[in-house]
């Protein structure tokens, strides 16, 4: 199973923008896992993008537009997330399922909620999506 926000869109600067939030939320927990155990028996790919958080304010947790999210370089968003135009959202989609996801949780909290569940459900069910 795999969770992350989403934002369809052929301009990549605004999507990175809307969902910059969840790999800063998701440094939290990597900061747990590099506490509980040595970094280096963690994959560099996952604790790299932590070592220059700075702090974390709770009263900003998943805001769009929140100072959490400073620190998270756009190669980490493309990353965590699945942006851009709905075809990219495809591509993403079918390379999780080749390395065994198998259930997608779409992450509706980056604005206009219901358009963009509206675009994706469009989108995928006249491409092939299989919903359970």
């Amino acid at each position: 199973m795999s969770a992350a926000p989403i934002w369809i869109s052929d301009d990549l600067a605004a999507a990175r923008k809307r969902v910059r939030w969840f790999p800063a939320l998701v440094s939290n927990h990597v900061l747990d896992l590099i506490r509980q155990h040595k970094p280096e028996d963690l994959p560099p790919a996952l604790t790299s993008y932590v070592q220059d958080r700075g702090s974390y304010d709770y009263q900003h947790h998943c805001e769009a537009a929140s100072d959490n999210a400073n620190f998270v370089s756009d190669e980490v968003v493309d990353r965590f997330c699945v942006i851009g135009p709905a075809k990219a959202h495809h591509e993403k989609l079918r390379k999780l399922a080749g390395v065994g996801v198998t259930q997608f949780n779409l992450y509706l909290m980056c604005g206009d909620e219901e358009e963009s569940l509206r675009l994706f459900l469009l989108y995928f069910a006249g491409n092939g999506l299989r919903r359970n």
